[in-house]
């Protein structure tokens, strides 16, 4: 009789779950944006709403009621340029469940050097982004280069006597030294500086072998920046798994795995040691 019960209670309930049209907010939407989905459902203490299905372009960041008390926003977050369709959405609210239907959204990239930064979408992160001393290391390492690049130059064409060798930078125990910074601040603990240490020393790396400046390119700038690259063209798939690896830690708060953080830096060291063995067999 117990079992019968249930099984009625059950079919009741999913018949009668309720679904959903979103309203989706008008105007531009760009990559890293949170955007507000309004679901007419009666809002309750205790909310909930997940992917029906596995996904990983674009995240529920958090469930709240509307101002009026009136409905369900969704505060989504997506991690993919182009026309991305959002899957059916599982969504409860107290004693009422039902499904969000799915729905397609165009997202753009950022293309003013002010907006690459996706770290200013979250509070937790505006404050981790206020610390730039990674980025000025990398300035001052690339000035470096440039002004011994540019001594040489004209000690060349202005010397009457014979030049001395200046020590050259170079771009390899650039690399290296990041790569030590990194395993140190591993065994420290601090996970945030180990991810930005291995992603700045690979761009600087990148940097000082072409001249270009991938240092204040995002993932997607430098995915369109290799295209054209004779360089590093060739080592393209390894160079964006690193890049968006991290970018899931420091832009989307994916908790990464120790497995996870050894690609990390193994794949930068697997990385730095296949070119520089190009190079000496070139």
């Amino acid at each position: 009789m117990k079992k019968l019960i249930f099984v009625i209670v059950f079919l009741s309930f999913s018949v009668f779950a309720e679904s959903f049209s979103p309203e989706i907010p008008g105007g531009d939407v760009f990559l890293g944006d949170e955007i507000a989905v309004k679901v007419k459902i009666q809002p309750s203490e205790n909310i909930s709403a997940v992917f029906s299905e596995k996904f990983s372009d674009a995240k529920i960041r958090k469930v709240e009621a509307t101002p009026e008390k009136d409905a369900v926003l969704l505060k989504i977050v997506v991690f993919k340029s182009g026309e991305i369709e959002i899957p059916e959405i599982n969504i409860v609210s107290g004693g009422v469940s039902g499904t969000v239907e799915p729905f397609k959204i165009t997202v753009q990239t950022r293309t003013e050097e002010s907006d690459t930064e996706l770290r200013g979408l979250r509070e937790n992160a505006e404050i981790r982004e206020k610390d730039y001393t990674l980025l000025y290391v990398a300035a001052a390492l690339l000035l470096v280069a440039a002004l011994i690049f540019a001594f040489i130059k004209l000690k060349k064409k202005f010397a009457k006597k014979a030049v001395e060798k200046v020590p050259e930078v170079l771009p390899a125990d650039v690399a290296k030294e990041f790569i030590k910074k990194a395993e140190a601040k591993r065994k420290e603990g601090d996970f945030e500086s180990f991810t930005d240490l291995v992603t700045l020393g690979m761009k600087t790396y990148m940097s000082l072998k072409t001249h270009k400046n991938y240092v204040e390119m995002t993932t997607f700038e430098v995915k369109r920046a290799l295209k054209r690259d004779h360089v590093f063209s060739e080592n393209t798939d390894e160079i964006l798994a690193i890049l968006n690896l991290a970018d899931r830690y420091k832009f989307a708060d994916e908790p990464l795995k120790p497995e996870d953080f050894d690609s990390l830096i193994d794949g930068f060291c697997a990385f730095l040691k296949k070119k520089e063995a190009n190079n000496v067999s070139a």
